[in-house]
């Protein structure tokens, strides 16, 4: 696709960007963001609510929901945005269980809570497999994203520009740290929301609003697909929030780290309640234009979705912002996964064999492993080059296998105090049976088209990925309580501060500012959502 970006649009796109970038660093390097590690890793915990809920979303937001959204929605409708409005419930959820104990703790990192909860073996491993999880999927999948458009737009090779995000975000991040990362997030938020709601209005115009739009393409513009539809089943959808989308947003490192930035347990509460408020934004200004793209383009391919909408869709200075807001999502999720798998580092392993490793190594090490950290999710890019065309699709498949194995463990070691050491393990090895025939099963087929499990497909309850998903976390759920009945039980002090007491007394009600009501609130505008694009 023929296309050149005028000078207006190269200027605007490069001064939104680094005044952004420089302002972040600004900050940082004004509050000496790496004069120790609470500083470098959790920006010293004095972030107000209104970052930790910009950073958040914007560490959610990356170039696959930009680039992959909008196309999987041109392919599929509306139904590729459905689990975008889920974030009320997993979110809340995190905010009401999970989030008091790791503020009530002071951990660094969720696998610092396993370890007092479980068994030091736990923190490494888990530690392990969610360094392998962000540099593998987040990181390498939002460098591709952001590059596979750039190579649509001017004709960028991929890898260069994998090679240069990569470097630009692991400078920003080494320089300043997690204080950097959070005000360049918060910033990139608004500038990713702005762009993106730009494409979304000039589009509805052209198309003739809602009502012509809809006219246009009825089927596309329902959210909720048959519970056997081969790629959103509306109920598979729903389901997936219940595990994998509680995992994301109160387990997930990379997003949780976020939280345990915050200045108290009521700031992460009202940032996570910010966060839910623009989750509900995606299915309109991501999924949206894909569906008009549909509309106006038929017949592309669904892949270009967003180069076509900037090419043909919006006027010159236009573009250059919302090219900007793809940049912004590229580098605030590049960040904020490189600034996570630092802190994973240096808090889970290097202290765990070196206990006595004083405040500057450990920013020294943090800094080293940010930059093994760019290295390897170049690498990991590099492998996904033939990632077929539904990238938001084929990332959250994947996220979501790996995730599988220990989502039970950790969620019910906070809800139940029936929960032992021995059951948890038990239930990591059968979610790890399963994670490994769907991972094998996924990429095999997506790669050669051969059914390495054909009694996978052979129904519509395990075609889906989130069906398969609820399956694996029901068997390791199974097995969590099952071995937990015959292995010897926690000590009850110990479970007193790491698990919930559901006869204690509830929180004293504090009007409009209580999150709770927030939450109603937003509960009921979700509902409402799902109920008027159904």
């Amino acid at each position: 696709m023929a296309f050149s970006l005028g000078v207006v649009d190269w200027w605007i796109c490069v001064l939104v960007l680094s005044s952004t970038l420089f302002f972040g660093l600004f900050l940082a390097i004004r509050r000496k963001a790496s004069a120790n590690s609470s500083r470098f890793f959790l920006a010293d915990r004095r972030l107000s609510w209104p970052l930790v809920g910009a950073s958040l979303f914007a560490t959610n937001i990356g170039a696959e929901h930009l680039v992959g959204l909008s196309g999987d929605s041109y392919r599929y409708g509306l139904s590729a945005g459905t689990v975008e409005l889920t974030t009320c419930w997993t979110l809340g959820f995190a905010a009401f269980f999970l989030f008091p104990f790791y503020i009530r703790n002071r951990v660094f990192t969720t696998p610092e809570f396993l370890e007092t909860r479980f068994h030091p073996m736990a923190r490494v491993l888990f530690s392990g497999l969610m360094l392998i999880i962000s540099i593998t999927t987040k990181m390498a999948f939002h460098l591709y994203a952001g590059a596979l458009v750039l190579r649509g737009l001017v004709g960028w090779d991929v890898m260069t520009v994998v090679w240069v995000m990569g470097a630009i975000a692991a400078f920003i991040t080494i320089v300043g740290g997690f204080t950097a990362v959070a005000y360049t997030d918060s910033i990139q938020a608004g500038i990713i929301i702005a762009g993106c709601a730009i494409m979304m209005f000039t589009g509805l115009h052209r198309v003739g609003g809602w009502a012509g739009l809809s006219a246009h393409v009825p089927t596309a513009m329902h959210i909720a697909r048959p519970y056997d539809d081969p790629n959103y089943p509306f109920l598979g959808v729903l389901l997936t929030a219940i595990y994998g989308g509680t995992f994301y947003w109160g387990v997930d490192q990379v997003n949780v780290q976020r939280v345990l930035g915050a200045r108290n347990l009521e700031q992460a509460r009202w940032g996570a309640m910010f966060t839910i408020l623009l989750k509900l934004l995606p299915v309109f200004i991501f999924a949206l234009p894909g569906v008009i793209a549909l509309a106006l383009f038929p017949g592309r391919e669904s892949k270009t979705t967003f180069v076509t909408l900037l090419n043909e869709l919006l006027p010159t200075g236009v573009r250059g912002l919302v090219l900007a807001a793809l940049f912004a999502s590229l580098i605030s999720s590049t960040l904020s996964v490189m600034n996570s798998v630092s802190t994973l580092v240096v808090r889970d392993f290097v202290l765990h064999f070196r206990p006595r490793t004083g405040e500057y190594s450990q920013v020294m090490f943090g800094r080293f492993a940010i930059a093994v950290a760019a290295l390897l999710g170049v690498f990991a890019a590099y492998a996904i080059l033939k990632t077929p065309e539904g990238l938001y699709k084929y990332l959250q498949t994947v996220s979501l296998y790996l995730e599988l194995p220990v989502a039970p463990a950790i969620v019910f070691g906070i809800l139940s105090k029936r929960v032992t050491a021995a059951g948890a393990l038990a239930s990591v090895l059968v979610g790890s049976v399963f994670s490994t025939v769907f991972v094998t099963d996924q990429l095999i087929g997506v790669h050669t088209g051969s059914r390495l499990f054909p009694f996978l497909h052979s129904s519509p309850l395990t075609l889906n990925y989130t069906y398969r998903g609820l399956w694996g976390s029901i068997a390791g759920t199974i097995t969590l309580f099952a071995v937990s009945a015959f292995t010897k039980k926690t000590d009850p002090e110990k479970l007193a501060r790491l698990t919930i007491s559901w006869r204690g007394k509830a929180e004293r009600f504090r009007g409009i500012l209580d999150w709770r009501l927030q939450l109603a609130t937003l509960t009921v505008i979700t509902a409402g959502l799902y109920w008027y694009l159904a």
